[in-house]
């Protein structure tokens, strides 16, 4: 009778540590997924890039923020968490965007970014980094309709790296490659 009770004990003991790990890991899933007001870690900071005819291009990525620098000066998009109800285009919504959908194309993963007022089906822009011959390398790439193509500008961390890397391509994550979504 004692043996039974210890089996018994130890059974219950068991499903109640087995349900709190189950129900502690499903929230912690659920979290990750529907948090989408940030920028991936690895993609913050600022990088560079070489761009018709010795020209550094500059794009900083913070949490919630992309500031792109140019000849014009620096233009900056808030990232918002992605709309039911897409708003009407207005000054204070015009530089908003939003973490659309992640995907992974020949092993990399790229980060979905729309603006604001565009719909889910519209043409998309992508984000990936990638550790790419020693160097962290941002990539980037637009959506049209069911085909996906990355662009051939790369963005390092400096502007010597740039410079350097400038006509550098790379197996499964260069430019011109067209990629069908489905």
């Amino acid at each position: 009778m004692k043996f039974k009770k210890k089996i018994i004990t130890l059974l219950a003991l068991i499903s109640v540590v087995a349900g709190f790990g189950i129900a502690h890991n499903s929230v912690s899933t659920v979290q990750a997924k529907t948090n989408t007001t940030t920028f991936p870690k690895k993609m913050r900071g600022t990088w560079y890039a070489y761009f018709n005819k010795k020209k550094i291009l500059k794009k900083t990525f913070t949490k919630n923020k992309e500031i792109t620098y140019d000849t014009k000066g620096k233009h900056i998009r808030y990232l918002h968490k992605q709309p039911k109800v897409f708003p009407e285009s207005s000054k204070k919504n015009r530089n908003w965007i939003y973490r659309s959908e992640t995907t992974k194309v020949k092993g990399h993963t790229w980060y979905g970014i729309n603006r604001i007022t565009m719909q889910p089906d519209s043409t998309g822009e992508y984000y990936s980094v990638a550790k790419l011959k020693g160097n962290s390398v941002l990539g980037y790439a637009i959506a049209h309709g069911d085909t996906f193509e990355s662009e051939d500008v790369h963005w390092y961390r400096s502007p010597k790296l740039a410079k350097k890397f400038k006509k550098t391509h790379y197996k499964d994550f260069d430019f011109k490659i067209v990629y069908n979504l489905d």
